[in-house]
C-alpha cells in the first residue's frame, strides 16, 4: 500500500512539474535575434564590460515572446575582470520592451535551460579595447 501511495504521489508531482513549465512552449516558438537587437546588445556591452575586447565564447539565444508582448533573450560569454582574469562563462537574461533592452539579470535561470536555442555571437567578440 505504501509503495502504491509513493508511486501515485510521484506521478502527480511529475505531472504538476510538466504542467507548470510555461516556458517550454515559448522557447520552442522563439526566433533568432535581429541584427538591430544584436547591435543594441553590443553597444550595451561596450558600455558595461570592463574589457570588451576580452569577450570570448559569446553566444546569443533565440528571442522568446511572452503572451503580454514582453520579449526576452539570453547572452552568454566569458570576459576579463578588473584584475585581468577571465571570470568564467556567465549568462545574462535580457528583457526587451517595445524593441529596446530593458535591463538584465546575471545568470537568469531560464538561460540555463537545456531547451534554449543558442547561436554564435561573433559581433560581441570583436569589440575594441577601451
Amino acid at each position: 500500500m505504501q509503495k502504491r501511495l509513493v508511486l501515485i504521489a510521484g506521478s502527480l508531482l511529475l505531472a504538476a512539474c510538466a504542467a507548470s513549465d510555461n516556458y517550454a512552449e515559448l522557447i520552442a516558438r522563439s526566433t533568432p535575434a535581429s541584427a538591430a537587437l544584436k547591435a543594441q546588445i553590443v553597444a550595451g556591452a561596450e558600455a558595461l564590460i570592463y574589457d570588451p575586447s576580452s569577450i570570448r565564447g559569446a553566444e546569443i539565444s533565440n528571442v522568446a515572446t511572452l503572451p503580454d508582448g514582453l520579449q526576452g533573450v539570453c547572452v552568454r560569454a566569458d570576459s576579463k575582470n578588473v584584475e585581468g582574469r577571465y571570470i568564467g562563462r556567465h549568462s545574462i537574461g535580457i528583457p526587451i520592451r517595445d524593441g529596446k533592452i530593458d535591463g538584465g539579470t546575471l545568470d537568469h535561470a531560464i538561460c540555463n535551460r537545456e531547451d534554449v536555442h543558442w547561436q554564435p555571437f561573433p559581433e560581441l567578440e570583436n569589440l575594441p579595447k577601451k
